[in-house]
């Protein structure tokens, strides 16, 4: 498979059209203060348990703080055979296009 970058304003369609799995991948603290709603946080820190977290039946959707995180673990995880989206610019720019 491979991993693929979306924009924060296509994360809907995305989610309606693929019926992905939507991962915070930041530390409960930050997934705490914002996180996209029905996202699980499994933090980056957690990536050995990875696999025995995610079927590869169900596409993922990464997101981190900024986007460079996500992007290494959808990279990582294209690899071994996910279909992965990972969102440019992150939380951050997720709640940026929230206030427009």
């Amino acid at each position: 498979m491979a991993f693929y970058t979306i924009y924060p304003r296509d994360i809907q369609n995305i989610c309606f059209q693929k019926r992905v799995r939507v991962v915070d991948i930041r530390e409960p603290q930050e997934y705490r203060k914002y996180h996209y709603p029905g996202a699980v946080n499994i933090p980056y820190s957690d990536e050995d348990s990875w696999c025995c977290r995610f079927s590869k039946y169900r596409p993922l959707l990464l997101y981190c703080e900024y986007g460079s995180t996500s992007l290494l673990a959808a990279r990582k995880l294209g690899k071994e055979g996910y279909e992965v989206y990972t969102v440019i610019g992150g939380a951050n720019a997720m709640q940026e296009q929230i206030r427009r």
